[in-house]
This record gives structure tokens, sequence and C-alpha cells, in this order.
């Protein structure tokens, strides 16, 4: 947490992007040093942007697919993690100094470019709300300052901080028209885009709060196409696998992480006791496509290729906060109409790449007939609104894989909706409850005397209790 390097790092980050020659030509003064003020602020933004990226599709994200059935640990560190066998040292806050860091310095010597300083509240707020998510406690109005040893704000807190950030993100997208940037990575400054995915994790993070009203109002200014998608679209650079898809850079360092015997890949098998698969839905394409083969990373043509864009925040998550909020804010109809636009969606197979777009799949709208005692979304007889509210969050765990959506959804419906969330097994015999939490990283705890106590893996955070 201390910012010891932080001037360093900075240079450091922007130098990553840029030639240094180009920087100091215009120097004043003595030639060969080098300092903040003579990087433009803009220049961080992609650095931030790639950290934030490798945070957001890393090892965490993983640890969430295990912890919630979509991915299975083979061998190594991922068979441990799989089997809940981590310790405070599995785990880093290394966002705070290569993602903050950077968009603070942004924030801090931008007056003039509302567009730059948008994006920078986004990307803050992106991050820092994962954080908050799995970690529960963490500093946040204290941090990055010159507080030796910042205050753990509680959870909820966090959110609501995060809810003003992206207010004041929105406010300045909404004003820069005709703005640009030197750098951006993730949308090349586009501020239609931005403004989009701000309202879209608003809505995430209303959800995470359970403010479902205020998370339907959000979202209907969210991403609106699947174009709109906030995806890490990985480079074809000759020789270097950095910059690949991060399944396929993991798989070809060895066969650690895979989806065969998830109950991800059960749910989209038609021949399985658990499938989805009905007289409406043909899982086939998808099924195919989310298949992650441990054996190799170039074994993968689909989700894990090489070069597959990976989601952060899309168009199908800010569909199914509609469906979720809008039926427990507005009813059953609107719940129904908003799930059968992102079926029409999906019914275009657009979300498949080329190797599995002629393979088959079905999304027919569903009717209300669908959810009544009997219907081929409530063979089991619940209540028709139940039945509904439960094939949106099946829905939400399909489309959410590779993201942190399913994981969240398990905590969050833990309390008031375990009957409806997806019953995933554990992954150990001897396990009783589902994972609640990630750990406080160890050099937090080691070096940072207000740091809590460590309520361990299994205790839920504040806004899932």
């Amino acid at each position: 947490m201390k910012s010891t390097y932080k001037i360093l790092l900075l240079i450091f980050t922007a130098l990553a992007f840029i030639g240094c020659e180009s920087v100091v030509d215009d120097l004043n003064e003595n030639p060969n040093q080098l300092t903040l003020d003579d990087i433009d602020a803009g220049l961080f933004l992609n650095g931030a942007e790639l950290s934030n990226i490798g945070i957001q599709l890393g090892s965490y994200s993983r640890m969430a697919g295990y912890w919630s059935g979509q991915l299975v640990g083979y061998e190594q560190t991922e068979f441990e993690r799989y089997q809940y066998n981590v310790t405070s040292s599995t785990f880093d806050w290394d966002g705070y100094q290569s993602v903050l860091t950077p968009l603070r310095e942004i924030q801090e010597r931008t007056t003039d470019n509302p567009l730059l300083l948008g994006i920078s509240k986004v990307v803050e707020a992106h991050l820092v709300g994962t954080y908050a998510s799995l970690f529960g406690d963490i500093p946040y109005s204290e941090a990055l300052t010159d507080i030796e040893n910042p205050t753990f704000d509680n959870q909820t807190y966090v959110f609501e901080q995060l809810q003003l950030l992206l207010d004041e993100a929105i406010s300045e997208l909404e004003n820069a028209e005709g703005y640009g940037v030197l750098e951006d990575f993730i949308f090349n400054g586009d501020r239609e885009k931005w403004l989009e995915s701000a309202w879209t994790l608003k809505a995430r993070y209303y959800t995470h709060t359970k403010e479902y009203s205020l998370a339907y109002a959000a979202a209907l200014n969210g991403i609106s196409s699947s174009e709109n998608n906030m995806m890490f679209v990985p480079l074809d650079i000759t020789g270097e696998n950095s910059t690949k898809n991060k399944y396929y850079i993991l798989l070809e360092s060895g066969p650690y992480t895979g989806t065969s015997g998830s109950y991800l890949e059960q749910l989209l098998d038609p021949t399985s006791g658990v499938s989805r698969n009905n007289s409406k839905t043909d899982e086939t394409a998808r099924g195919l496509y989310y298949t992650i083969d441990q054996t190799t990373g170039d074994s993968n043509l689909g989700i894990a290729q090489e070069l597959e864009p990976q989601p952060m925040i899309t168009y199908r998550e800010n569909l199914l906060i509609l469906a979720e909020s809008g039926f427990r804010t507005s009813g059953f109809t609107t719940g129904l109409e908003h799930l059968n636009t992102l079926r029409a969606f999906l019914n275009t197979g657009s979300f498949l790449n080329t190797n599995f777009a002629s393979e088959s799949y079905t999304y027919e709208a569903y009717t209300p007939e669908d959810f009544n005692a009997g219907g081929i979304e409530n063979m089991d007889n619940i209540d028709t609104d139940d039945a509904l509210l439960r094939e949106i969050i099946e829905e939400r765990y399909v489309s959410g894989f590779t993201t942190f959506m399913a994981f969240d959804d398990t905590r969050r419906l833990q309390k008031t909706d375990s009957d409806l969330a997806v019953p995933f097994p554990l992954n150990v015999a001897t396990s009783t409850q589902n994972v609640e939490r990630m750990l406080y990283p160890e050099d937090e705890i080691l070096s940072n005397t207000n740091a809590p106590s460590e309520p361990g893996l299994f205790a839920a955070t504040e806004v899932n209790q």
C-alpha cells in the first residue's frame, strides 16, 4: 500500500509504451534527468488499463471460476486453489500501485480534458469495485496518501464512494464530445463506449448491494450492443506470448486448468442429467465454444484460443441486470421481456467465433406458459415467479463465464435466494460451504497496522450478510 516507488513506477509505466527519446527532446534542463512533469499525463492511461486487464482476467478470475463450478484446476498451484488450499500469500493488491497510482497522476494533473478524466475514473471504479467485491473491507479513502497505515473502509462505504466516482465519470464523459486522448488500449478514446460501460458498472455494483431499482435505472443507460463490450483484445506479436489470451498463456505453460468435469460443462451438455437444453434451447455451440482443453494452449479454438477476446463488462451482463432487477422491481413481464432480448441476441450466434458459428444453437423466445408448473422451465412445479428468476440467474451463470459474475451471484444469493442459485457441487468432499471471499494479502497484513484480523474464506462480506 505504501507509495515509496511511485515516481519510478509511473515513469516506467509511461516509457513502456512510448519512446524515451520523444519525451526528452524538448527538455530545457538536464536532458538526462526525466521527471513526471516531463511526461504527458495521458501517457499513463495505457499502462493502467493493461494492469487492470491483468487483474480482472488473471488468477482471481480463475479462482472465482474454481469456486463456482465453472472451471477445474488440474495440476500444481491451480489444483491447490481448486481445492481451496490458499493462504494470504496467494493474493496481492498490486493494482493499488500499477493501476491506481497512474490513474491518480492523471486525475491530479488533468484540468482541461474531461474525456481523459472520465476514462480514468471508470478504470479506477472497475479495479476498486472488483477488490471490494472479492475481499470485503479494503483501504480506499486513505489509500495512496501519505498515511503510513491506511484504514480499511467497510465494503458498503466503498461501493457508495464508487457510485459517486462513476457519477463524476459520467458527467465528464457526457461533456467530453470533441476531446481526444493520446492512448487508450480499450476503446481508443470512444466516449460513448466508455459512457455505457460506466453505467453498466454502476448497475453491477447496485446489484452487488441489492439495490435493484437503482441497478435497473442504471442498466437502462448501459451497454447497448455487443459492439460496445469492454473486452481485452489480445495482440498478435511475433515471439511475444504475454499479449495473448490469458487462458492460452497459462495452458502453454502446462495442463493447469480447463472445463472438463465442471458443472458448467454439464449444464451445457444435452445428455447430462442437469442439462439446461430444452425444446427452445440448444446449447451445443456454446458448450463447444466454452470448452477449455487443458492439454495445450494450441488445442483450444474457442474461448481460450490465443487471440480470442476476453470479456470484462458486456452487453449480455447489462441485459441480464435488466432482466433480474426488472423482475425484482417491476415483475414477471419486465423480467421476461429483457431475458428474451438476451435470447434474441444469443440466437444470432454473434457471440461465437468462426470456429463454432456453424454448430447448432437455438434460443427461441420464452412465453409465460414455459414457467408455469410443468412447463419446460418449471418441470419441478415451483412458483412461476421463482421459475423465471431461477432461469435468469442460471443464464447469468452461463453468460458470465470467465468473469466474476457466477462467483458474485453465488455469494449474493446465499441468504435470500439460495434455493434459486445454481447448485454446483463443492470441490472437496469434506467441505460444507461455498467460499465467500478472498484472503487479505500477506504483504498488507504485515505492513499495515490497521489491517483487520483475517476473517477467512468462508466469512460473508458485508453486502452478502
